[in-house]
């Protein structure tokens, strides 16, 4: 049987630092920060010579690994509609909800947060004024969206009085992505196995600061076993679907992710793409 052979790229990791004074929480500030003060106080590294494989072909079970490739229908799911907010709550989440309930065989599909990105054509530098320049850029150093903190905080939030009846049933953090079109040949989204990572070293607690409210994920360490996939010219038909947390097993299959410049390999128009973030119940 024919092996792909793994494509090499360059990815973003935080930089260990042995010196860093650990009675200071890190932080990443998502506004512009007052005068003198540090946007961030840990460091970000690429990191060459990566090898990304091919998720279609791989044959890891979601159950096993945290992975699913799934397809929706994309009729009438044209790019131009998603920018009318309405109409991702009323036709896209709908039909959202029906494929990943089909392709887990989950009774319901709750989702509370989704974002559209729109990459700068100048990105990552990002020149003052240019087309969708203030809009969500691709995500460029491997992280976990939420610490299990996080997400108990957040059951809080969207569930209030429901907590302890929620609390009862099996159900699942995931995430959903996909372009809005396709095949993607620009800055695709790329996963870690999550087999591949050792949870005690190589994840890093960070709080996201907006001004309103401080999030806690994990930014990721470079460790030479990591496994890399991503989806060769996925399509505006095709899912990727990966785990955040378990109600059996926590965090043990939550897949660290980041966007990737596929260089010379890319093509095609700046990408644009929907991240549907959902609680799934079985």
């Amino acid at each position: 049987m024919a092996v792909d052979t793994p494509l090499l790229t360059t990815v973003r990791y935080v930089k260990r630092d042995e010196k860093r004074d650990t009675s200071v929480k890190p932080y990443i500030l998502h506004y512009a920060a007052p005068k003198d003060f540090p946007q961030n106080n840990f460091a970000i590294e690429p990191v060459s010579g990566v090898e990304m494989r091919n998720l279609r072909t791989a044959g890891l079970a979601y159950l096993d690994h945290g992975l699913a490739i799934a397809n929706i229908d994309d009729t009438g799911l044209e790019p131009a509609k998603f920018d009318d907010d309405d109409w991702i709550e009323r036709e896209y989440l709908p039909k959202l909800h029906d494929a990943v309930c089909q392709t887990f065989g989950a009774k319901e599909m709750t989702v509370f947060d989704w974002m559209l990105r729109k990459r700068a054509p100048s990105f990552p530098k990002r020149a003052e004024g240019e087309e969708h320049v203030d809009d969500n850029q691709p995500s460029l150093s491997a992280h976990i969206d939420y610490t299990e903190a996080e997400l108990q905080s957040r059951l809080d939030a969207y569930f209030g009085d429901r907590k302890e009846e929620i609390l009862k049933r099996k159900y699942q953090v995931i995430n959903i992505w996909k372009p809005l079109s396709g095949p993607c040949r620009d800055f695709p989204l790329a996963f870690i196995d999550p087999k591949s990572v050792d949870a005690q070293r190589d994840l890093f607690k960070v709080d996201e600061v907006f001004p309103t409210v401080a999030n806690e994920v994990f930014q990721v360490y470079r460790n030479p076993n990591h496994r890399w996939y991503y989806v060769p010219d996925q399509l505006a038909s095709e899912l990727v679907i990966f785990n955040a947390y378990d109600s059996d097993r926590g965090q043990e299959l939550a897949v660290p992710h980041c966007s990737f410049d596929l260089a010379e390999a890319g093509s095609g128009i700046p990408r644009q793409s929907i991240e549907v973030r959902a609680f799934v119940f079985y």
